[in-house]
């Protein structure tokens, strides 16, 4: 968990950067286990002073054992992103009678193109372990780096998500 989070730190050049970021701009990082794998993310974000919310750079190191396509795994991790997007500014799941009432993606609204990461830069670990998940891993991680980057960049906490219920303005 530690090499992740340690190798996606490097990517981003957080050390670096981090502290030079101009208001509205910020870091996050976090990182998780998930399906027997490891990810770690940093996620760049840039927050109008009216409060929208636009997300340049993600960086996202996976360690998930053996890999057997690393391009499927790619695609995966990038998909990943943007579910984890998706889930964090819009993703609001509600249930009935012990049913969830978002039934297909009719219900649940999907990051767009704008909303989703300009860019993501995935980074696999070589390893001779047994193989885990891919696709899920990628996900639990991301939506604490955004938060993060947000705090980062404005100096308001989201303790709940969605984000798209928070006032993210700033002046």
């Amino acid at each position: 968990l530690k090499a992740v989070l340690t190798r996606a730190a490097n990517k981003a050049n957080w050390a670096e950067r981090r502290d030079s970021m101009p208001k509205g701009r910020g870091l996050g990082i976090a990182c998780a286990r998930s399906f027997l794998g490891y990810t770690g993310h940093v996620v760049e974000v840039e927050i109008a002073k009216n409060g929208s919310i636009s997300i340049p750079k993600v960086w996202v190191s996976l360690d998930s054992g053996t890999i057997v396509s690393p391009d499927r795994v790619v695609s995966q991790v990038e998909g990943a992103a943007i579910m984890g997007t998706s889930q964090a500014l819009y993703g609001q799941v509600t249930f009935k009678e012990g049913r969830a009432e978002q039934t297909n993606f009719d219900g649940f609204q999907v990051a767009k193109m704008d909303d989703s990461p300009f860019e993501i830069d995935v980074d696999v670990v070589d390893s001779d372990a047994a193989p885990a998940g891919v696709g899920e891993t990628g996900v639990p991680s991301f939506a604490p780096a955004l938060c993060n980057a947000i705090y980062h960049a404005t100096g308001k906490r989201i303790r709940d998500l969605p984000i798209s219920n928070h006032d993210l303005s700033w002046s």
